[in-house]
């Protein structure tokens, strides 16, 4: 039988989203039950999330995955950085005038991770 990691790959064309990932990683150790528990969802939205026919948006699934199971996507332009140096971040970029800042102001436009 092929594990949900696999599946979550094939469906995403061989390149899921971390949190689809993690999703799928989790699912594959617990179960689909387990896993839609451990993040506030039921068995059919991981289903339907890992087979990339989710018809919502995920931005609140994402979410989920990042709260309670700690996977964060990586900053476009930072990479792998803690949330703490992320708001770091964007206050610096709304402040500054360098190219950093504006790259990080265009990143954050459209960043899961955005602060208000």
């Amino acid at each position: 039988m092929t594990g949900h990691l696999d599946k979550a790959r094939a469906a995403w064309s061989g390149r899921p989203p971390a949190f689809v990932v993690a999703l799928a990683e989790r699912a594959d150790r617990d179960g689909l039950a387990a896993a839609g528990a451990a993040i506030g969802y039921g068995k059919a939205t991981v289903s339907l999330v890992l087979s990339a026919r989710y018809g919502a948006n995920l931005d609140r699934v994402e979410a989920a995955v990042a709260q309670r199971l700690g996977v964060s996507q990586p900053c476009p332009v930072l990479g792998a950085i803690d949330d703490t140096r992320c708001g770091r971040e964007q206050q610096a970029a709304k402040r500054n005038r360098s190219l950093l800042a504006g790259m990080l102001r265009n990143a954050c436009r459209s960043c899961p991770r955005r602060m208000e």
